[in-house]
């Protein structure tokens, strides 16, 4: 298979669809927000005109009450690859999240579900993240160290191995051998260049109606945990209370965009892929001969 990963507005779904063009293939999206069916804006989700041209899996397949867990993404992610190499055509999985990519990737160890009650006590407290980070460090200080208290999910996930004294997804998640034979690709952009697309894109979901959608779901009754953790949720719950300016939205989103990058690209540095292609500040499709032909050289075994 050949797999592509990026920080989010690199372009790696443009060059992911362009490839599936050219060789046959179908996209495997490994992001989990993508999966959530009205939250097509806030999850750049693949449009209308893109999946009539190319096959998509994983997308829009759960409703904005399910949560969508990694081992539950793992098993439909492995089917649905299976299913495309068995059809003869190319899986292209492209993502997205370090886990999800992984998890689609490779056969992980998944911890179980700690009980309810840990997980919302976790969730309760990783919602002040300075009361989260002051537990986790009363108790694991190695780990609240490293862990970024601003996404409230990664808190309440460390706080939930803290309290149940699981190992973290370390290792595992590095170290699984994949289950195809696979050609890893990761696609780059100068810092600056990724900061402009970050921004364009932004304003291209407000335009099309990303507050719109975002009210939409928040006032869905049993919203999942989830799809409520996702970029745009929490500026958006603020605007309609009255606590953040409407005008705020674009940079405040902009904000937390950059800093989801940021951190993607701390996590990239493990995926060890097996080619980088630095897309420069030119279209995304402009790699799709150099990974095709790389891509065609090793399933012929000359690289």
């Amino acid at each position: 298979m050949l797999a592509l990963f990026g920080p989010t507005a690199s372009g790696k779904s443009a060059v992911a669809h362009a490839l599936a063009v050219v060789l046959g293939g179908e996209v495997i999206v490994a992001d989990p927000f993508q999966r959530y069916r009205g939250l097509e804006i806030a999850a750049d989700s693949p449009r209308a005109e893109a999946r009539a041209e190319v096959a998509y899996h994983l997308v829009g397949d759960l409703a904005l009450g399910e949560d969508s867990t990694a081992g539950g993404y793992a098993a439909r992610a492995h089917e649905a690859i299976d299913d495309v190499a068995a059809r003869g055509a190319v899986p292209i999985v492209a993502g997205g999240t370090g886990l999800y990519l992984r998890a689609a990737l490779c056969d992980l160890r998944m911890r179980p579900a700690p009980p309810p009650e840990v997980r919302a006590w976790a969730e309760a407290l990783a919602a002040d993240p300075a009361a989260g980070l002051a537990e986790l460090e009363a108790h694991d200080p190695s780990v609240a160290a490293a862990i970024d208290a601003s996404n409230p999910r990664r808190l309440a996930r460390a706080l939930e191995r803290s309290a149940t004294g699981q190992p973290g997804p370390g290792g595992d998640i590095w170290a699984a051998p994949y289950r195809r034979p696979t050609l890893l690709v990761f696609v780059a952009r100068p810092r600056d260049v990724l900061t402009r697309l970050i921004a364009e894109r932004v304003r291209r979901e407000i335009h099309d109606g990303l507050r719109a959608e975002l009210e939409a779901a928040l006032a869905i009754e049993g919203l999942a945990r989830g799809p409520g953790q996702m970029i745009g949720m929490a500026e958006v719950r603020a605007i309609v209370a009255g606590e953040m300016a409407p005008e705020a939205l674009e940079d405040a989103l902009c904000n937390r965009t950059r800093r989801l990058a940021r951190m993607q690209r701390t996590w990239m540095r493990r995926m060890q892929p097996d080619h980088v292609v630095d897309l420069g500040d030119g279209p995304a499709e402009d790699a799709t001969p150099e990974i095709a032909a790389l891509w065609r050289r090793r399933r012929e075994g000359v690289v």
